[in-house]
């Protein structure tokens, strides 16, 4: 296809979570962004967020919601009574199925998408789910009505022969231009040996130092060295973070059955860790068109299908890569149990 008939396409884009400088010429572009374009996305996806969560915000506590705007995550220690914990915890580690594996730098990250299908085998864990609580407050943290995809996820650290590979999700860095929400339900305690997740509160807001470092860096991502900052998420120096949030960054060192939701247009990372190391949890994100001015609809069936849209998408990865010769970047490995 002629560049020029794929302009409605890049131009459509803008006004979606669409977030490469270097595949869509009109969200790279020098010119526009000088004028504007990308800080007003980020202006925009903001508010439009916050409309969508006033809606949502019904049966949320008042504390919850003030520590999520205010800081950008909710922590809940000991979020589950020890006996609901051990039994999640028992059921997670004995379960078998099929896990896909990431490899990024020195990192592995094994996860099992926990579909319908796989839900229905841990009763556990759906009751975990199914807790109308934990419903609202994932909704009302995304700002939209569907509830997230949710996985368990083992980060094994150090898992590569190569020592000079660094796991890119150890720099500090934001995902997306957009407010995004992940969870993490610890099932393991986190300490500096099995990387910390890390956040700078108060870096979850558009305010006037973040939207200059934002504006100044829409200038140059589409050619920037960093190939994910040229793909809309930007990252950020040990230097920049402090002025982005009302302190630097924070390293979440806690106990097994710690509850952490936080807005991922946060400066974030995944902490440094020993080789050989790994931390379990059941994780899950949520992101959506940031323009809706509506939260959705949070139908069963909308919240089955996008399991659905995701295992066919993963499957379509798979038979591209292998007509190469070669693995998706989620790729099945031959292990059953995470």
């Amino acid at each position: 296809m002629k560049s020029w008939t794929r302009y409605p396409i890049w131009f459509g884009e803008l006004f979606t979570g669409a977030k490469s400088f270097a595949a869509n010429p009109l969200l790279g572009s020098e010119r526009l962004n000088r004028y504007g374009l990308h800080a007003a996305r980020v202006w925009s996806a903001y508010w439009m967020s916050r409309l969508r969560m006033a809606m949502l915000s019904g049966g949320v506590p008042k504390t919850d919601r003030e520590q999520f705007q205010r800081y950008g995550y909710v922590l809940k220690e000991n979020y589950l009574s020890e006996e609901t914990f051990q039994a999640l915890l028992t059921e997670v580690r004995q379960y078998s199925g099929e896990i896909r594996e990431c490899c990024q730098g020195d990192t592995n990250t094994h996860r099992i998408l926990l579909a319908p299908e796989v839900v229905e085998q841990l009763p556990t864990l759906r009751s975990v789910l199914d807790e109308a609580s934990l419903k609202r407050l994932f909704r009302y943290c995304a700002g939209h009505a569907r509830l997230p995809i949710c996985h368990i996820e083992n980060v094994h650290n150090g898992s590569l022969q190569s020592e000079k590979d660094r796991d890119p999700q150890k720099n500090l860095h934001v995902d997306t231009f957009q407010p995004t929400m992940k969870f993490w339900l610890y099932l393991e305690d986190v300490t500096d040996e099995n990387g910390p997740f890390v956040f700078v509160p108060g870096s979850n807001h558009p305010h006037r130092e973040r939207l200059k470092w934002e504006y100044q860096m829409s200038q140059r991502a589409k050619s920037h060295a960093d190939r994910y900052t040229a793909r809309g998420s930007f990252r950020v120096s040990a230097e920049e973070a402090p002025r982005l949030g009302v302190s630097g960054p924070k390293a979440f060192q806690v106990k097994g059955n710690t509850l952490l939701i936080a807005n991922t247009f946060g400066v974030h990372a995944r902490g440094n860790a020993e080789p050989g190391s790994s931390r379990l949890a059941l994780w899950g994100m949520s992101r959506t068109n940031p323009f809706l001015p509506l939260p959705g609809l949070g139908f069963d069936y909308f919240n089955r299908l996008q399991y659905r849209v995701l295992q066919r998408m993963r499957a379509q990865e798979d038979r591209k890569a292998a007509a190469k010769g070669g693995q998706s970047s989620w790729h099945v490995i031959d292990r059953r149990q995470i």
